[in-house]
């Protein structure tokens, strides 16, 4: 059995990560290290998210306004300097119930795992 927290961790958060890595090289012209620094992950790192080696799950987040909004918003105080390491787990953690609200994480989960379906793991499915 894998917990949906499990999920999130392996493949949420990177895919969070991908949303933001390719925001902050475009949008914001930062360098590969820059970016880097930043979200606090190596270079190779955001290579590889920059090659979108997650793309599906990336579409997945990106299809939903709200939660694309909440990742760029984020990215948006960290580029500003607005927003502190504790609020930036506090807001990485909504991100991740609003991805739960929007049974985001249940589509993920159903497809490690399959013989789970229906899910009612996190009980909002």
């Amino acid at each position: 059995m894998k917990p949906f927290c499990e999920v999130v961790v392996s493949s949420v958060l990177p895919a969070v990560r991908s949303i933001m890595t390719k925001e902050l090289l475009t949008k914001y012209n930062m360098t590969q290290q820059e970016t880097a620094d930043i979200l606090g992950i190596t270079q190779p790192a955001v290579s590889q998210y920059n090659k979108q080696s997650r793309a599906s799950k990336v579409k997945l987040l990106e299809k939903e306004q709200e939660v694309l909004s909440m990742i760029n918003g984020l990215t948006k105080d960290i580029v500003d300097k607005r927003i502190n390491a504790k609020e930036i787990n506090h807001k990485f953690c909504e991100i991740c119930k609003k991805i739960r609200e929007k049974h985001l994480i249940c589509e993920l989960h159903q497809e490690m795992y399959p013989c789970i379906a229906p899910c009612d793991e996190c009980g909002s499915c």
